[in-house]
C-alpha cells in the first residue's frame, strides 16, 4: 500500500513493492524510462525526494527530506539516508547503513557502515570526458565509520572495523581494525575502547 503524506506526489507505474510505502510532499518515485524501481517492506520517503527507476531498495528504509537515489543504486535493508543526501548510480549500500554524506557512483559500503564524509575522485586525466570516465570509487568495509566531513580521495579501500576521524583527508588504503586520525594510522586496540565502530 502506498500512502501519500502531502500533495504533488508523482509515482511511476513501473514500481515493484512488497509492503507499505509512505511518501512525503512533492516527491517523485520511479521513472518508467529508467526501468523498474524495486522497493521492500515498510519504506518511509520524506518530502521533496527523488527516487529514480532502476534502483533496488531493501526493507525498512528511512529516506529523509530532499534526498535522491539515482538509477542503478542497490541498497540493503534498514537504510537511514539523512537530510538532503544523495546516492548516485551503481553505488552499493549494505544492510544497516547510516548515510549522512553523498555517495558517488560505484562506491560500495558493506554492512553496518556509518558514512558522514565526502568522496572526491582523483581526476588523473582531467582532459577526459566527464561522463565517460569511470575512475575507481571507495570500498568501505563492514562496521566502519567515516566521520563528519572526512574526505576520501580516489579508490581507497577501507577495511572492516575502521574509524576515520572527522575532517581527515584519506588518500590511501586502511587495513582492518584501524583508526585514521591527525594524518596517522593506528591499530584500533591502541585506543583501548575510546573509538567504537559498528562491527
Amino acid at each position: 500500500m502506498i500512502r501519500s503524506n502531502g500533495e504533488n506526489i508523482l509515482i511511476s507505474e513501473n514500481i515493484s513493492y512488497k509492503g507499505s510505502i509512505t511518501i512525503g510532499h512533492c516527491s517523485r518515485i520511479g521513472n518508467d524510462k529508467k526501468g523498474t524501481l524495486t522497493i521492500g517492506l515498510d519504506i518511509i520517503i520524506g518530502s521533496y525526494c527523488l527516487i529514480d527507476g532502476g534502483c533496488v531498495i531493501g526493507d525498512n528504509a528511512i529516506i529523509d527530506d530532499y534526498c535522491a537515489i539515482y538509477s542503478g543504486a542497490t541498497i540493503g535493508n534498514n537504510l537511514k539516508l539523512l537530510y538532503a543526501k544523495k546516492i548516485y548510480g551503481r553505488a552499493g549500500i549494505g544492510n544497516d547503513c547510516i548515510v549522512g554524506g553523498n555517495i558517488p557512483e560505484r562506491c560500495v559500503l558493506a554492512d553496518r557502515v556509518t558514512f558522514m564524509g565526502e568522496v572526491a575522485h582523483s581526476h588523473y586525466d582531467p582532459q577526459s570526458d566527464w561522463d565517460t570516465t569511470d575512475e575507481p570509487s571507495p570500498l568501505i568495509g563492514e562496521g566502519s565509520i567515516i566521520g563528519v566531513n572526512a574526505l576520501l580521495i580516489g579508490g581507497v579501500r577501507i577495511g572492516s572495523n575502521c574509524y576515520v576521524s572527522a575532517g581527515e583527508i584519506l588518500r590511501h588504503d586502511l587495513p582492518d581494525d584501524s583508526v585514521f586520525i591527525k594524518g596517522n594510522v593506528f591499530g584500533i586496540t591502541h585506543f583501548k575502547g575510546l573509538f567504537r565502530t559498528r562491527y
